[in-house]
C-alpha cells in the first residue's frame, strides 16, 4: 500500500510567511508505504488442515516533508515509535503510532538511547520499520482464534535526512500470543527483548518489555 496525503502549499500561495502562526496554515506533504508477505510453511495438519506454519514479513516506511524551506514542519501527522502506547495527544496531533516491541516510546535515533516513561516533545518526521514473524494458529474456531507468535523487528525513526541513517536500527526480537474473541475482540500480548537496550548491569531484565494490546494491533 502506498499513500500520500496533502495541504496546499499556502506560503508559496502567499498565504501565509514564516513570521505567521506556525499553527494556522500548518503545510506538508506525507507518504506512506506498506508491504506484508505471508508465505505457509510445511505441511497442514488437523481436521480442516488448516494448521501450520505461516511466515510474516513486512516492511513500513513513512515521510514528512515540507514545500518551503523557511518554513518549520508542524507538529501534526508525525510518526510516533516504540511499544504500542496511545495517548489523548494522538487525537490533537494526528501522528501515527508505530509499535516497536522490547522498547518504551523513544524520541532520539541513536539506538542506545532508550528511557522509559518519556512522553516526546515533538515526533519523527522519517521512520523505517521491518518485521519478521512465525506464526502458528492453535485454535481456527470461529468462536475463539488463538495463534502464537516469535518476532524480530528493527525500526527508528528520525527528524529530517541530514540524520538518516538507514542501517542504524533498534533491534528487538520475542513471542507473543494473539486472542480474536466475539465478546472481547482482539486480546494479545508480546514479550520482546530490545537488544540496544542490553548491557552488563541490567542483563536481559533491563532489556525485556511486555507490551499488551486491545481491540487493535498498532502498526
Amino acid at each position: 500500500m502506498l499513500s500520500g496525503q496533502f495541504t496546499l502549499p499556502y506560503s508559496l500561495m502567499g498565504l501565509s510567511s514564516p513570521a505567521d502562526n506556525p499553527y494556522k496554515f500548518p503545510e506538508f506533504h506525507k507518504w506512506r508505504f506498506n508491504g506484508e508477505w505471508y508465505v505457509p510453511i510445511g505441511r497442514a495438519k488437523g481436521e480442516d488442515r488448516n494448521k501450520q506454519f505461516v511466515l510474516k514479513a513486512a516492511a513500513k516506511y513513512g515521510f514528512l516533508g515540507r514545500y518551503n524551506s523557511k518554513l518549520g514542519l508542524a507538529p501534526f501527522e508525525r510518526f510516533q515509535l516504540g511499544d504500542a502506547y496511545l495517548s489523548n495527544t494522538q487525537a490533537f496531533l494526528g501522528y501515527d503510532v508505530i509499535a516497536q516491541r522490547g522498547y518504551p516510546i523513544y524520541s532520539s535515533s541513536d539506538p542506545r538511547v532508550n528511557p522509559d516513561g518519556i512522553q516526546p516533545q515533538e515526533y519523527f518526521t522519517i521512520f523505517n520499520k521491518y518485521t519478521v514473524e512465525l506464526r502458528y494458529p492453535f485454535s481456527t474456531n470461529a468462536s475463539s482464534t488463538i495463534y502464537g507468535l516469535t518476532f524480530f523487528e528493527a525500526a527508528n525513526g528520525w527528524y529530517d535526512f541530514k540524520s538518516y541513517n538507514p542501517f542504524k536500527l533498534r533491534r528487538s526480537a520475542g513471542v507473543g500470543m494473539r486472542f480474536f474473541l466475539p465478546m472481547f475482540g482482539l486480546l494479545g500480548f508480546d514479550y520482546g527483548i530490545g537488544f540496544d537496550r542490553y548491557n552488563q548491569s541490567s542483563g536481559l531484565k533491563g532489556a525485556a518489555k511486555f507490551t499488551f494490546m486491545l481491540g487493535q494491533e498498532p502498526e
